[in-house]
């Protein structure tokens, strides 16, 4: 078997991962991470730099991954296969959150002709678990999976805005934001003011805190017994409507979805 590196060994111990805890599994999936939009064909050194890994481990995840089918090379550079949606299938087909709000995001972006999603929190993230795309492509791009910061988005504090307050605040005190644009608030007691005042108007409206120019809208999504498990958010450009007009249109679709469907969601 292979010994880890002594970083590796270093970074385990310091995670308290028990023995169990198995090092090859983890780095086949840092490889497959490594890859995205900017980065869709990579060399071996590519995603060894991608990854901080070493070059041998890269070349045997790279060689399982292709022996699996979820990878595929030219002959010098790899690049995932659609396989690899099988594994988000595996999650979005066991989740019912994802299957019930996507006809909710279609009803809403019909609606108010803007891209409409649903989100998770994962730890410091919103991963996009459903989409319905409308009008400019800029705006959004649809796609499951999707991971933004949670502290700046209007999705992610909607998310937050259900914690309990001994939740957030265990959050916020491991959270080092960084400002995206010259609008995005960093400061930590004005993010949990923010999360506070959300909680209590039961929406959030964000602009140009995580991209110059661009409007969100974000509604909690709670479950039968009140709980917060997701969000519907809309996107869209600041010019495409006032902050009157979004309080107005946007925030009661929003909240006549999720309305609805929190009864489907045991």
């Amino acid at each position: 078997m292979a010994r880890l590196r002594a970083a590796d060994a270093e970074r385990r111990a310091a995670s308290g991962y028990g023995p169990d805890f198995l090092e090859a599994l983890a780095r086949g999936l840092r490889v497959i991470g490594a890859f995205g939009r900017e980065r869709s064909h990579m060399t071996l050194s590519d995603v060894a730099r991608a990854t901080d890994l070493p070059k041998p481990s890269v070349r045997r995840a790279l060689y399982t991954l292709s022996c699996l089918g979820l990878v595929a090379s030219d002959g010098r550079a790899f690049h995932l296969t659609p396989r690899v949606m099988s594994l988000a299938s595996a999650y979005l087909g066991s989740n019912k959150i994802s299957t019930i709000v996507q006809p909710a995001c279609e009803r809403v972006s019909d609606q108010i002709e803007q891209a409409c999603f649903a989100a998770v929190l994962d730890g410091y993230d919103i991963v996009m678990i459903a989409h319905s795309f409308h009008g400019d492509p800029v705006v959004l791009a649809p796609t499951i999976g999707l991971r933004r910061p949670a502290f700046c988005t209007a999705a992610g504090r909607a998310i937050l805005s259900g914690m309990s307050d001994e939740a957030l605040d265990s959050w916020l005190d491991k959270l080092e934001p960084k400002a995206l644009t010259a609008y995005t608030m960093t400061d930590k007691l004005e993010l949990r003011q923010e999360v506070m005042r959300v909680r209590e108007q039961g929406y959030c409206v964000t602009e140009q805190e995580m991209r110059r120019g661009y409007r969100a809208v974000a509604v909690p999504l709670k479950r039968y017994d009140g709980k917060t498990v997701a969000t519907l958010c809309v996107a869209a450009w600041i010019e495409d409507a006032s902050v009157g007009f979004v309080t107005e249109k946007y925030v009661t679709a929003l909240r006549a979805e999720t309305e609805a469907l929190q009864g489907q969601l045991v």
